[in-house]
C-alpha cells in the first residue's frame, strides 16, 4: 500500500536537494554581496525618507495594497508530476495528508515573506501613526491567520475547471483583503471592523465548504507546478545553464523585425541568431522590467550619489540577466555545423550584451536629469554607463566564455 506521507517527504525532499544545488552556484556568482550592498543603500535612503516623509501623508493605502497582494497571491506548491494522472488519481480519497502537507510547507514560506514585508514597512507605520501604531507581534499573527485563510481558500478554488471563474474568485479575496488591511492599518484593531471579518469569514467558511465538494482539478494542479518549476528554473538560469529546462518563444514581430537590420554576411551569422533569441525570449520583458524600474528609481533619488550608486546597480543587475543568452544554442546540433568559427559565437554574445546594456544606459541616463541640478552626475552616469558597458562585455562575460 502506497505511503502517502512517505511521497511526499520524498517530493519535497528531492526538490529542495535540487534547490540547494543551484543555490551553490548563485552564492558563487556574487549575488549575495551584491544584495548586501543593495541593502545597506536601501537603509541608508530608507532613513532619509523618514526624516523628509510628513506624518500626514497617507502612507497606508501603500502598506494596504502591498499586503494585500501578498496575501492574496501565492499558490500551494504539490510537487505533482505529469504521471500522477495516471498514478495517484485513483487514489484521490487517501490524498487529503498528501495536500495538507502541500499547504502546511507553502504557508510557511509565505509567513517568512510576511514577516520579513512587515519588517520593511514598519518603520513607515510608526511614522505615520505614531502611538496610535499597534504591537508588532500583533499585526504580525492578524497577517498570518489571514494568509492562511487566503492560501485555504485558494486551494478551493483550484477545484474549479474555469479560468474565468478563478480569476474573478482572486479579485474579490483580493477587494476584501484590502478592504479590511486598509482599516487595519490606517484605524488599528476596530470592534467593528473585526464584527465585519468575522461575518466576512464565516460566510466564506460556509461557501468554500460547498466548493470543496468538487473533484480535485488533477489537470490543473500539474500544470501549475509545472509552471513554478519553470519560473524556478528561469532564475536558476541566470547562474548556471539548467539542462532540462524548456525555453518559451515568442513571436514578438516588432522587435524581431528590428534584427533583420543585422549586415547579411557569414560573420554576423550568430549575431543574428543571438538578437532573435533577445528579442522573442524571456530575456526582452527582463531587459523592459528592469529598464521602467530603473528610471522609476533613479527619478525619484534627489542625492547625486544616490542616482549615480543607482544607476550602476541597473546596469549591473541587466548585465546579469543578460550574460545568460551564451546558454542559448549550446546544445543544438545544426549550430556546431555552420561554417563559422566558434569564436564568432562567443563575440557575437559579447556584442549582443554591450549593444543592449549600452541602450539601457542611455535610456536610464534621462532620469538622471529628474529634477534636473547640474552636478558632477550628469558627467559621471555616461561615463559609467559606458566604461562599465564595455568591460562587463568585452572583458568579463567574454573570460566566462573563454572558460567553457
Amino acid at each position: 500500500m502506497m505511503d502517502i506521507r512517505r511521497l511526499w517527504n520524498q517530493r519535497m525532499g528531492a526538490f529542495t536537494k535540487e534547490a540547494l544545488g543551484y543555490t551553490r552556484y548563485i552564492a558563487n556568482s556574487g549575488t549575495i554581496m551584491f544584495l548586501v550592498f543593495a541593502f545597506i543603500g536601501s537603509a541608508y535612503y530608507y532613513s532619509q525618507l523618514l526624516d523628509k516623509l510628513p506624518r500626514t501623508y497617507p502612507i497606508e493605502w501603500l502598506i494596504a495594497f502591498l499586503f494585500s497582494l501578498l496575501i492574496t497571491g501565492g499558490t500551494v506548491r504539490t510537487f505533482l508530476k505529469e504521471a500522477d494522472l495516471v498514478f495517484l488519481l485513483p487514489v484521490e480519497a487517501r490524498m487529503g495528508l498528501y495536500f495538507k502537507s502541500s499547504i502546511r510547507y507553502t504557508f510557511v514560506f509565505h509567513a517568512v515573506y510576511i514577516f520579513l514585508l512587515l519588517l520593511a514597512v514598519w518603520p513607515l507605520y510608526t511614522h505615520r501613526m505614531g502611538e496610535r501604531a499597534e504591537p508588532l507581534v500583533l499585526l504580525l499573527v492578524y497577517l498570518l491567520m489571514l494568509k492562511l485563510v487566503n492560501l485555504l481558500g485558494k486551494w478551493q478554488e483550484q477545484r474549479l475547471r474555469e479560468q474565468g471563474a478563478r480569476i474573478i474568485h482572486i479579485f474579490v479575496r483580493w477587494l476584501a483583503n484590502a478592504a479590511v488591511l486598509f482599516v487595519l492599518f490606517s484605524q488599528g484593531f476596530m470592534a467593528d471592523s473585526i464584527i465585519a471579518l468575522l461575518v466576512f469569514l464565516v460566510a466564506a467558511f460556509f461557501y468554500y465548504r460547498a466548493l470543496s465538494r468538487e473533484p480535485i482539478h488533477w489537470e490543473h494542479l500539474v500544470w501549475t507546478e509545472n509552471r513554478m518549476l519553470a519560473r524556478f528554473y528561469s532564475f536558476a538560469n541566470q547562474f548556471v545553464d539548467v539542462p532540462h529546462r524548456q525555453n518559451k518563444v515568442r513571436s514578438r514581430s516588432w522587435a524581431a523585425n528590428a534584427v533583420n537590420r543585422v549586415a547579411f554576411k557569414q560573420k554576423n551569422t550568430y549575431m543574428y541568431l543571438y538578437g532573435k533569441v533577445f528579442a522573442r525570449s524571456e530575456l526582452l520583458p527582463m531587459f523592459l522590467r528592469l529598464t521602467v524600474i530603473g528610471l522609476l528609481i533613479i527619478g525619484s533619488i534627489q542625492d547625486e550619489w544616490g542616482k549615480v550608486a543607482a544607476y550602476f546597480i541597473v546596469l549591473s543587475l541587466t548585465g546579469t540577466q543578460l550574460s545568460t543568452l551564451r546558454q542559448h544554442y549550446r546544445h543544438v546540433f545544426w549550430t556546431h555545423i555552420y561554417p563559422v568559427p566558434l569564436m564568432a559565437r562567443r563575440e557575437a554574445v559579447v556584442r549582443v550584451v554591450f549593444v543592449m546594456m549600452l541602450v539601457q544606459a542611455a535610456v536610464l541616463y534621462t532620469a538622471v536629469f529628474v529634477p534636473f541640478s547640474a552636478g558632477w552626475h550628469l558627467m559621471t552616469a555616461p561615463l559609467i554607463g559606458i566604461v562599465f558597458s564595455y568591460m562587463y562585455s568585452f572583458r568579463m562575460l567574454r573570460g566566462k566564455l573563454m572558460e567553457k
